[in-house]
């Protein structure tokens, strides 16, 4: 569950912020009723009435991929819609000039719909019938997944090499159903489609990776034994450089205290199947470590970075260049919820203050 709360809520929250820091520093031109592309999803994918609502384009920017391998550029808009009684921020990520996530979040009052919404397994199967009405996009064997399915519970469903997964969860106090397809080839999967909803079938987030991304070589050679007897044999050659130029090495692990994850690598364009090993350590390493990462191929069993856990995140020493996967950060849920219900009260607290 770890893996896919990370993977649904750090790119909406992370934007989310980030969005709402750069617009100070990067406004946009804004006009109350944007004639664009990205108005027109508002309005008939995610059923929004923005006749009752005005409409600002408060952040227009482009960046780099963040620790992506290859040239990737991603546009993030960020749009605030203002009514009586309601006001809501949407934003987007534009890839390719595709449309790779959306998200929303309610800052005042509920939203204004053209259609009424009754539990998230319905918004989901009409979000998926205009999703694909609008992008041309064929979703229809992720619309039969939703057949039949009990959404009151966490669940999987797999239907050849295709899987389904329902989960369920307090985020602050918004309690959301979050759906995520994914294809499994040997084992791993490769995420293709997600979408989320609050009880009453609002929308939350969604992210499509379909057209971005293509799926490469999919073999898996080296087996999960394997790759931890490749981490801990290759140990001995990694250190760390400290600010003081003090270097940390000869770490002490136990094979007990590894886990190692078959997850996928989508650092460019073409998803690939990697092992994910995480070792830790029997003693807190100088730095506030205790524990190392390494990433292995798994077609080949070279290594493609290290990187060290340490209290305050994640980082790359070895290879920087070399993304590391926030989905399989090992985060306990409760610090997720409470990253999210901070950064929401800072949002909001921010909103406020511009009143």
């Amino acid at each position: 569950m770890k893996k896919y709360l990370m993977k649904i809520f750090t790119p909406l929250l992370a934007l989310l912020i980030a969005m709402s820091l750069i617009a100070g520093v990067f406004p946009a031109t804004a006009t109350n009723q944007p004639t664009d592309g990205y108005t027109d999803f508002i309005e008939k994918v995610l059923t929004v009435d923005i006749s009752k609502y005005n409409i600002e384009l408060t952040s227009n920017f482009t960046s780099d991929a963040p620790l992506s391998i290859v040239e990737r550029k991603i546009t993030h808009l960020q749009y605030e819609l203002t009514a009586e009684q309601s006001r809501i921020i949407v934003i987007f990520s534009v890839e390719k000039g595709i449309i790779t996530s959306c998200g929303a979040s309610m800052l005042h009052g509920k939203v204004f719909t053209t259609k009424k919404h009754s539990n998230p397994l319905d918004s989901a199967k009409t979000f998926l019938e205009r999703y694909q009405a609008y992008t041309k996009i064929d979703s229809n064997n992720l619309l039969t997944m939703l057949n039949n399915v009990d959404i009151t519970k966490n669940s999987t469903v797999t239907i050849e090499n295709m899987k389904l997964t329902i989960t369920n969860i307090y985020v602050g106090e918004i309690y959301q159903t979050s759906f995520l397809w994914t294809q499994v080839i040997n084992g791993a999967d490769y995420d293709l489609f997600d979408v989320a909803f609050d009880k009453e079938g609002n929308f939350i987030t969604m992210g499509d990776s379909r057209v971005v991304f293509t799926i490469g070589d999919t073999s898996v050679n080296i087996s999960q034994e394997q790759a931890i007897d490749i981490a801990l044999k290759n140990l001995q050659f990694y250190s760390y450089e400290m600010s003081d130029g003090s270097v940390v090495k000869d770490f002490k692990i136990s094979r007990d205290g590894v886990i190692a994850k078959l997850v996928t690598y989508s650092g460019s364009y073409e998803l690939r199947p990697y092992w994910d090993v995480r070792m830790f350590l029997e003693e807190v390493a100088t730095g506030n470590v205790f524990g190392i990462t390494v990433f292995i191929w798994a077609n080949t069993g070279e290594i493609i970075s290290y990187s060290n856990m340490a209290d305050g995140g994640v980082s790359n020493t070895d290879n920087p260049t070399t993304p590391t996967p926030n989905s399989n950060m090992l985060i306990i849920d409760i610090a997720i919820v409470a990253i999210i219900v901070i950064a929401t009260t800072g949002i909001l607290m921010a909103k406020k203050k511009q009143k």
